[in-house]
């Protein structure tokens, strides 16, 4: 097992299978996965991509951070959840985030099936629960780092 940094193309093709099931292939562009400042991590078994996630400097829509970046398309393979692998995953967005961008939280749209996954990590799951269109129920999560 390796965790590495990936460029956009390669974490899409998990994205639609886990995250945008039915949906066209399309849907799992995000509007900043080209960003210089995105990055994308992916943690291979062998050859294969089993979890995925890209963060990205933005701050939450409440004045919680001074540096915070966003978690988006944080994915596992339907068959490699429960492992831990997302966990390990998200332990190295995490640290890159501490270490090399000296970020004060981490934040995501949480679903509503994955509140578990989120609480049991450290993240806070905070206000309403919202509708995205074709997606689902959400929160938000939010994850204080640590310095």
């Amino acid at each position: 097992m390796r965790i590495e940094r990936v460029d956009a193309s390669a974490v899409r093709p998990l994205r639609h299978k886990v995250l945008r099931p039915g949906q066209p292939f399309s849907t799992t562009r995000l509007d900043k996965d080209n960003d210089p400042e995105t990055v994308h991590f992916a943690l291979f078994s062998e050859v294969n991509i089993i979890s995925i996630a890209t963060v990205y400097p933005e701050n939450m829509d409440v004045d919680y951070s001074k540096k915070g970046y966003r978690l988006r398309g944080m994915a596992t393979d339907t068959e490699k959840q429960g492992f831990g692998y997302g966990t390990k995953l998200l332990d190295e967005c995490v640290r890159y985030l501490k270490n090399e961008l000296n970020a004060d939280c981490l934040w995501c749209n949480a679903r509503e099936s994955a509140f578990g996954f989120y609480e049991k990590f450290g993240f806070n799951i905070v206000g309403e629960m919202f509708e995205i269109k074709n997606i689902g129920p959400h929160k938000k999560g939010i994850y204080h780092i640590t310095t």
